[in-house]
């Protein structure tokens, strides 16, 4: 990442222009709100050599994202494990009283009933919600992302016995 004096203001137009010429020198993108600051900051004048080799290298599909997994917002997170995380709260404690029933059955009778949730979660919602190609840990691990973050949206740290009904 790239360090910058403590001094200079993050949305200086020096700032940025140190900062994109850094990134451009290590052959790394600039963030679309930064190009976006740089761009405002010389209007009505010239756009710097570098910056207008970028944009033009940008334009003709020569700079490319990093490869992996692209960010998802929260509410296309919402929108994607919350029905799993509904069913997955309905169907957790049916299995835990009655580890046998049929629906719930699974390869493996040694697998926690947690995985077995998690297994029927993703059998039943796999193709609607496009979980199929999630692995059965990963969607445990956004459906704990989610319930801690309305646990947090819910019950305010700041006042422990508050309620969100309550009027301050």
């Amino acid at each position: 990442m790239i360090r910058e004096p403590v001094f200079e203001d993050r949305g200086s137009l020096k700032s940025l222009m140190q900062r994109a010429e850094a990134r451009l020198a290590t052959r790394e993108r600039l963030p679309d709100e930064e190009l976006a600051m740089i761009i405002e900051g010389h209007r009505g004048k010239a756009l710097p050599a570098a910056i207008t080799d970028y944009l033009t290298q940008h334009f003709r599909g020569e700079i490319r994202g990093k490869k992996g997994p692209k960010l998802q917002s929260e509410a296309a997170k919402d929108f994607r494990f919350g029905p799993a995380d509904n069913l997955y709260q309905r169907v957790l404690p049916l299995i835990e009283k009655r580890p046998r029933h049929p629906a719930f059955k699974a390869q493996n009778q040694d697998q926690t009933p947690s995985e077995r949730a998690l297994i029927y979660v993703r059998e039943k919602l796999g193709n609607e919600c496009d979980l199929r190609t999630i692995s059965g840990r990963s969607i445990a691990n956004e459906i704990s992302k989610r319930r801690r973050a309305i646990e947090a949206r819910d019950f305010p740290e700041d006042e422990p016995n508050a309620h969100p009904t309550d009027e301050a």
